[in-house]
């Protein structure tokens, strides 16, 4: 009848799952596969990217369980390889030459990043950060271990990487006992990071297919199936980089942590000049396009809706010009933490590896673990 919806009368079935992928799909995109990298983030990408460069003739697929795909988007953007207080922690817990190694290999990933993409085309700022200190105890903690911190890692970045300041006052905050800046932080576009990744994937013929979550992995007649509600896909080598959530699917030290993180709507009068890390690196705040960007809190035991309050009531306390902060973007990313700091880049027999476990610090290290992962193909 004239002007009634078309298809009416069908009952859609959308419980049952697809009984697998068509014709058209698997000769386009899962055909003879040599590698599959699970987990389409920064160390996903990069891992696909060196494979090719080492084997240019290879079938190689990246997947992620995000329909817009991938991590690389959940986070906040901060290119930091640890504030003094997070430092001085590791340095308690794991000696001077770990805590030094760990340093060394985030802060060797954050220059890879830059130099294979060029700062512009990932929106790179070399802010410097501040570390923001309203508890004079652990101000003091860290003014006392300051010297042996930036003797430690010296031969790390050729010069002294930490500087105690009075005030923050010159970089938009208010209201602190101190702060120690590290100038050698920044910042980045994580959407630019992104599209400028899946643009050389496209280029380098490698498929990025989202929105397929793994669920499954087996190995079968030499090679691996990776089963996905969608159907299986299957490949010689495979690849996991889907960081705390590998736990999952692999028998691996490493577990996910959520983390909140919220925007502003824009404000007047904001001058945040740098980033901004506050206890220990569980606190963190940043200028984006005209408004506070702050995450973080996991150490708090509350609800999602408190530590949402405590974030805002925090940048209003301390950020010059976030008195009036309201909440327009709200998200979850997370973290894959284990019982030590250090990432996982392990090989795991028969074509099977995984590059794990970023501890927060994905942005700096996540280019280092992906050719390091590549590297045991």
């Amino acid at each position: 009848m004239s002007g009634q919806p078309k298809n009416t009368g069908f009952t859609p079935n959308l419980q049952a799952p697809t009984p697998g992928f068509s014709y058209w799909e698997t000769k386009g995109w899962l055909r003879e596969l040599d590698a599959v990298v699970v987990g389409g983030g920064l160390v996903g990408m990069s891992a696909a990217l060196h494979l090719r460069e080492r084997y240019p003739n290879w079938n190689i697929v990246v997947v992620d369980r995000k329909t817009l795909g991938s991590a690389t988007t959940r986070n906040a953007g901060f290119a930091c390889f640890g504030s003094p207080s997070e430092l001085l922690e590791d340095l308690n817990q794991l000696g001077t030459d770990e805590m030094a190694h760990l340093v060394g290999m985030r802060w060797e990933g954050l220059n890879a990043l830059r130099n294979a993409w060029g700062d512009e085309a990932i929106g790179y700022r070399p802010c410097g950060a501040l570390e923001a200190f309203a508890d004079g105890q652990l101000l003091d903690q860290c003014r006392e271990a300051l010297p042996a911190l930036n003797e430690a890692l010296l031969d790390v970045f050729g010069q002294v990487p930490f500087q105690e300041q009075k005030s923050g006052q010159d970089a938009g905050l208010t209201g602190l006992k101190g702060t120690i800046a590290s100038p050698l932080e920044g910042d980045l576009d994580a959407a630019k990071l992104a599209t400028t990744m899946r643009r050389q994937l496209q280029r380098c013929q490698i498929a990025f297919l989202a929105g397929h979550e793994v669920v499954n992995l087996s190995r079968h007649h030499g090679q691996w199936t990776l089963e996905t509600l969608d159907g299986e896909i299957c490949a010689h080598h495979v690849l996991v980089t889907t960081n705390g959530w590998a736990s999952k699917l692999l028998d691996l030290d490493v577990e996910t942590a959520p983390n909140t993180v919220i925007v502003s709507h824009p404000l007047k009068g904001l001058k945040l000049t740098q980033t901004i890390h506050h206890d220990r690196g569980y606190v963190y705040a940043r200028e984006i396009d005209g408004r506070v960007l702050i995450g973080g809190g996991r150490h708090w035991s509350c609800s999602e809706k408190e530590r949402i309050q405590r974030l805002q009531d925090w940048a209003a306390a301390h950020v010059v010009g976030a008195s009036s902060f309201e909440v327009a973007h709200h998200w979850q990313g997370h973290l894959g933490v284990g019982a030590t700091r250090g990432p996982i880049v392990q090989s795991l027999g028969h074509g099977l590896h995984a590059g794990v476990r970023m501890g927060g610090m994905g942005v700096a290290i996540g280019t280092l673990v992906g050719r390091k992962l590549a590297g045991l193909v």
